[in-house]
């Protein structure tokens, strides 16, 4: 109730009824005046009618009785005369009196409809109760002198008693009419004053309203127009002065809410331009988040290339949360929901949800962590996909407008958690490819040693054969290892290209019979295709890359499949098929990564090389995989040389 009263809604809504009841009452008051002037004017009105038909029967009986007749013709005239007019006068004296008498004064009486029939007051009525009294008195003996016969009345007799009433009749008559006279002007002052009442009381209520309304309503709400005007011009710091407990005064918290909120973007937007790694990202989304929506846990999963999900990095109430290495198979489960859906995924109940499948393993982790309520948000793009959780200790903790806010933050915040990730796996690859150069170095002159130490163990005679086996093994694994430090090496320094224009069918064609001959299975179908601009010891690297390794996938007796076609875009394709099992949807969003490999003594670094070689020369290349038709690789060489000296930045190997 003090909440209503504090309303400006009610407020407004109180004083314009009080205005209204004002005007209201003031209108009405004004017909009544109006009505009860015209009933006075109606009551004075009769009782100048009494006065008149006073008078006249008064003069009549005067002149009657001052100029009697003397003979017998002159009473017949005045018989037919004067008696008729005094019996005429007498009854509507009678009617005037009693209606006076009785305080009721009929349409027929007034000769028309009144709003407000005319009423006596007190003092009125007590003057015409008198008035009647003394007129019934005068009737008797007006009788009393007629006489009996009203064939011959005594009109004499009459008018000389009617001129002997008259002082009494005029004196009550006169004393009628000054009364009825009074009462109107006393009433018709009340009410001037009343009015010029309702009239100071209006002025004064509706003066008060203005005041009222601009302290409390426009200069507050100028005030916030100000401030509008400032956050819009980019001062996410400004504050309204909140003075009043009203809408206004609600209006002046949202609005210093939303000055919050929008200066908690400004610092979520700047924190995020400004991280260099995960750590700095997820310290600023910790620390600012929380005064946005009602988090406090927030860690990053990371997908794998060998499809399992690992927790990156959490926080916990704005610091790093201790949890150590987390890893689990994403199947069924509802993060691979949330990235197939790439839609925020809301968890109200995560204890009460963990319990539904086993495959929920992160959600019983996210309960033994002490966290009730989540929210899961896909990040990152096709080589670098994850989800950001935040979470809460309280269960159903968030509301539907931190989800259309998470939402509305859901691409920056997956951008820049993505790009992070990205980053730092580009930082990491970068100190590997760094370290990796130097390390080549270092271990290739041992290397080099132990090799013609195997050499001249190789050349003895006086060996045992068990010896002799594993110094062959290892100077098998030492040409492996001088293999894997080339393709190290080859990957981490820069690449150069010596195009010519190449028949690419030709090329493929004696790649193919040179493996066919250890490899029956390899088939290649071909058509005529203009040369291609290549560096025909890279693309042969490439050929051999891609060979190798749909051997190695393919089945024991399965084909493969090579054809070189030129294509309608002014390309040259070839495409290399095997059959076996597919690729791993995770694993193929990655597989030109470095370091990304399906093999048990895989380097990783293969198909990175094939992928920047082909970049390199201005293609493209892509990989389909699934159960049905098994892997296909697709390259795609443009006709054209897109640039002789084009320089990757990336670094390039063999087969991984």
């Amino acid at each position: 109730m003090p909440r209503l009263l504090q309303s400006l809604k009610f407020q407004i809504v109180l004083a314009i009824m009080v205005m209204t009841a004002l005007f209201a009452t003031a209108t009405l008051y004004s017909m009544h005046v109006i009505d009860q002037q015209h009933s006075d004017d109606v009551l004075v009105g009769l009782s100048g009618r009494l006065m008149f038909n006073q008078q006249h029967l008064t003069v009549q009986a005067m002149r009657y009785h001052e100029n009697a007749p003397r003979d017998y013709s002159s009473y017949s005239r005045d018989l037919k005369l004067y008696f008729e007019d005094l019996k005429k006068t007498r009854t509507e004296l009678t009617r005037l009196i009693g209606a006076f008498e009785e305080n009721r004064f009929d349409a027929e009486l007034t000769g028309e409809t009144m709003a407000m029939q005319p009423r006596l007051a007190p003092r009125s009525h007590a003057v015409a109760v008198e008035l009647a009294e003394a007129w019934r008195s005068i009737l008797v003996r007006i009788d009393e002198r007629i006489g009996p016969d009203p064939g011959e009345p005594r009109l004499e007799w009459a008018a000389e008693m009617i001129a002997e009433s008259n002082a009494v009749l005029q004196d009550i008559t006169a004393r009628l009419s000054d009364t009825l006279q009074a009462e109107a002007k006393q009433r018709a002052q009340r009410a001037n004053l009343l009015s010029r009442v309702l009239l100071g009381i209006a002025l004064i209520v509706s003066l008060s309203t203005a005041i009222w309304f601009y302290r409390r309503v426009l200069g507050p709400l100028s005030v916030a127009v100000n401030g509008f005007k400032q956050v819009a011009n980019g001062d996410f710091e400004y504050r309204v002065k909140v003075v009043h407990n009203n809408e206004i005064g609600w209006l002046a918290e949202s609005f210093n809410h939303l000055s919050d909120r929008l200066q908690a973007l400004r610092k979520l937007l700047t924190g995020l331009e400004q991280g260099v790694d995960l750590d700095a990202t997820l310290r600023t989304l910790s620390t600012t988040l929380p005064s946005l929506i009602p988090v406090d846990w927030i860690g990053v999963l990371v997908f794998n290339v060998d499809g399992q999900v690992h927790l990156e990095k959490a926080y916990s109430d704005g610091k790093p949360d201790p949890i150590g290495n987390l890893t689990f198979n994403p199947d069924k489960t509802l993060l691979e929901e949330c990235i197939r859906n790439r839609e925020p995924l809301h968890i109200p109940d995560v204890k009460g949800m963990a319990v539904l499948s086993e495959s929920y393993v992160f959600l019983s982790h996210l309960a033994d962590f002490g966290r009730r309520d989540a929210i899961f948000l896909p990040i990152g793009n096709g080589k670098v996909q994850g989800v950001a959780v935040f979470g809460s200790r309280y269960p159903n903790n968030f509301r539907t407008e931190h989800l259309a806010l998470l939402r509305n933050l859901g691409v920056l915040l997956g951008v820049s958690l993505g790009r992070t990730i990205q980053l730092t796996e580009s930082s990491r690859l970068a100190s590997i490819g760094q370290f990796a150069s130097g390390i080549v170095h270092e271990i290739r002159n041992p290397l080099a040693t132990i090799s013609l130490a195997m050499e001249h163990l190789k050349s003895l005679d006086v060996l045992p054969d068990s010896t002799r086996k594993r110094v062959d093994l290892a100077d098998t694994e030492v040409v492996r290892l001088e293999r894997l430090l080339e393709d190290i090496l080859l990957y981490a320094k820069p690449l150069s290209l010596r195009r010519t224009p190449l028949d690419l069918c030709a090329l493929i064609s004696d790649i193919v019979t040179a493996e066919a001959r250890v490899d029956p299975r390899i088939a290649f179908q071909s058509s005529a295709c203009p040369p291609v601009p290549v560096d025909e010891d890279r693309m042969r690297q490439v050929l051999l890359n891609l060979l190798l390794n749909a051997q190695q996938a393919s089945p024991e007796g399965s084909p493969i499949g090579v054809s070189c076609s030129a294509a309608d875009d002014n390309r040259v394709e070839v495409e290399i098929r095997n059959a076996g099992e597919p690729i791993h949807p995770n694993v193929l969003d990655r597989i030109f990564e470095p370091f990304v490999t399906t093999k048990n003594h895989g380097t990783g670094l293969g198909l990175s090389i094939v992928n920047r070689i082909v970049e390199a020369h201005g293609g493209e290349i892509t990989v389909h995989s699934d159960a049905l038709s098994g892997t296909r690789v697709v390259m795609r060489l443009p006709l054209k040389p897109v640039g002789f000296d084009r320089q990757p930045q990336a670094p390039v190997a063999d087969s991984g």
